[in-house]
Parts: structure tokens; sequence; C-alpha cells
């Protein structure tokens, strides 16, 4: 990727506790940083559909989001709470080839920290890793060859992690884990492909949870559609 910005990071963090390091962390990737603080669920809906349209995309190579709230086990809540909830299945097809064809063929990353407000938790995995093209809601039309040779799926990387929403219960509330982590990791000067830092990433949330009450574990699952290896490095 060469393009200056590499492109947009939206971060919208409901909870307040890892914006200022996730901002340093993608402008010194080299992404112009937009941030939506604290927003309720009509505002954060309009906030995606907003970065969904921005022309800029056209210009840039990789879109990247960052989603730090409370929810369900499949979708996230503004600060309201007034809803079931947004699905996040919804928050990807607002980025897919068809609804933004700006974004078509480029990497869009997604980085998902879900506060599960219900008692969806695994019980017993530390670790869901899905390595390689997630084909599970892709149909048989869809597969079939077109004009387009991109599919509207594609070059997508979604991580999300999940940990139960007592973590902010406590009188001192402490950065997410999974977001520390891989500040740190995008940080350090080397370059090496996203996949093998996920690994890493996996690694250390693997070793938390060895040491930690089931209610204190974080559960990161992985599913991505990227063709290409993506590198990331500070500038």
């Amino acid at each position: 990727m060469q393009s200056k910005p590499l492109g947009i990071c939206l971060i919208i963090d409901c909870i307040g506790n890892d914006t200022e390091v996730l901002q340093d962390t993608f402008t010194s990737l080299g992404y112009d940083v937009q941030i939506c603080l604290y927003p309720s669920m009509s505002h954060l809906i309009q906030i995606l559909r907003q970065v969904a349209h921005k022309p800029q995309h056209q210009d840039y190579d990789s879109f990247v989001c960052v989603l730090v709230s409370r929810g369900g086990s499949q979708s996230m809540f503004g600060v309201d709470q007034t809803h079931s909830g947004f699905p996040l299945d919804q928050i990807r097809r607002m980025f897919m080839g068809d609804a933004c064809p700006s974004l078509l063929g480029k990497p869009k990353l997604f980085f998902i920290q879900n506060y599960v407000v219900s008692d969806s938790l695994p019980e017993d995995s530390s670790i869901l890793e899905v390595d390689g093209p997630a084909v599970n809601n892709v149909d048989s039309k869809a597969r079939q060859p077109g004009p387009c040779t991109v599919h509207r799926e594609a070059d997508f990387f979604w991580s999300l992690c999940k940990a139960d929403v007592s973590l902010l219960e406590r009188p001192s509330s402490s950065p997410s884990l999974y977001l520390k982590c891989l500040s740190e990791i995008l940080r350090k000067e080397r370059r090496r492909p996203l996949l093998e830092l996920h690994l890493e990433l996996n690694d250390s949330v693997y070793d938390w949870n060895t040491r930690v009450s089931l209610k204190e574990r974080y559960y990161v699952g992985l599913q991505h559609t990227l063709r290409k290896k993506l590198i990331l490095s500070c500038k």
C-alpha cells in the first residue's frame, strides 16, 4: 500500500478507555484517524453510513475500523442502550463491494472489542481462530463468474474479541487487553504479514486467559478474505 494516507481509520469508542492509544497507533501506521466517542445508537449508525460513502476511499489503498462497545453476542450498543443492538454483520455489509464500490478490492480491516451483556460467551475455549476465507455467507449465485472479478466480500479482515461486561463494572476499569496487545504488536518496527501479527496477538491473549478466571477472559475470533499478504509498519 502506497497512498498517503493509507486510508481512513474510524474509531468508534463507546467505553473511552482505549481511544488515545489506538489513535497514536494508527496515526503512526499512516492512517487518517477519525474518532467518534460515546455515540448513541442512531449517531453510531449515521457515522458508519457517512464514512462508508466518503469519496476519499477512491484515492486510498485501505480502510480500518475499530469498534469498542457493550453489546450482545453478535451486536453492539451505543451509549444509550435503548435498542437491542446493531448487528455486527450489518456493519460489515455497509463496506462490501456492492454497498461501497470505492473500497472494492482494497483491504478492509475491522478490530472489534465487544463487552457482552448477555450470557453468550464460550465456556471452555479461550481462542477461536479461523484462518482463511470466510465463505459461509456467500451464496451460490455470488460464486458464479461475472463481469466483476472481485467478489463483494473479498479483502475483509474481521477480528472480533468478546469479553464479559463485568470487566467494565470494576472500580478501576482498565483498557482492553486485546486492544492493548494489538497496539503494542502493530507499533513494533518490523515488517510482518498482518495474519502473523494476529497469531502473536492470540498467543498474548491465550497466556492471559490461562492465568485468570472465566469472567476475566477474552475470546478472540478471526475471519478474513484477504487475497494477498498485508504488511503494516510504523512510519
